[in-house]
């Protein structure tokens, strides 16, 4: 089972969303763009508890549907 790295947004303890997901790039170096990003926060962001958080995934999780969006019914 190969392991896809990803990028999580969280807002204090609650996880907001996937902001990225690659296989192709080394832990190190998805390491490397979140410590960038995290940097690039403004004050306001990390007194609202905004961060970046790295996280392990699998190949399978990335095949896997993660839900049916919202769509406008046609009446």
């Amino acid at each position: 089972m190969q392991n896809v790295h990803e990028i999580h947004k969280y807002k204090g303890e609650s996880f907001m969303y996937l902001v990225a997901r690659t296989n192709k790039y080394s832990a190190e170096h998805v390491k490397a763009d979140i410590d960038m990003m995290n940097n690039m926060l403004t004050p306001e962001m990390k007194a609202e508890g905004i961060r970046y958080t790295f996280a392990l995934g699998t190949i399978e999780s990335m095949n896997r549907k993660t839900g049916e969006r919202s769509r406008k019914k046609d009446s």
